[in-house]
């Protein structure tokens, strides 16, 4: 029969009890670290989801969508959040302004467009122009 040796070594116990400190500490940090990226990621993605819904239901050319609908795909697109709960969306479009809210868990967003009208912009920029010219002659 053959004798098997083991090579026994002996630690102090206060190595232990620093590494078992120090692994909790890491671990901790590292939970609220993943917390904090899902509350980022919520909270980006819930703005993102308000901001494309709202210039789609301003920008309705079909006019065959009603705000409801649009409200409806929007809260579809949010759900589920990753932690911060249920995503609810609201759209006010009125004749000047257009108006969205988002909220999910304690987090919120309100967003407010102004209409365009790029046939004033060009106007006033050729407006611009002529009284340019006038100063310069």
């Amino acid at each position: 029969m053959r004798k098997t040796t083991c090579i026994k070594k002996y630690y102090s116990a206060s190595i232990t009890v620093e590494a078992s400190i120090i692994l909790s500490v890491v671990l901790l940090s590292l939970a609220a670290f993943i917390r904090y990226a899902y509350t980022v990621h919520d909270t980006v993605t819930g703005s993102m989801i308000l901001e494309e819904t709202l210039e789609r239901a301003r920008n309705n050319v079909n006019e065959k969508k009603t705000i409801d609908s649009f409200e409806q795909e929007g809260s579809q697109m949010g759900n589920p959040r990753l932690y911060l709960g249920a995503y609810e969306l609201h759209l006010n479009l009125g004749a000047l302004t257009a108006e969205g809210d988002a909220a999910a868990g304690d987090w919120s967003l309100h967003i407010e467009r102004a209409d365009i009208h790029p046939e004033t912009f060009l106007r006033q920029q050729d407006a611009l122009k002529k009284i340019k010219d006038r100063i310069d002659d």
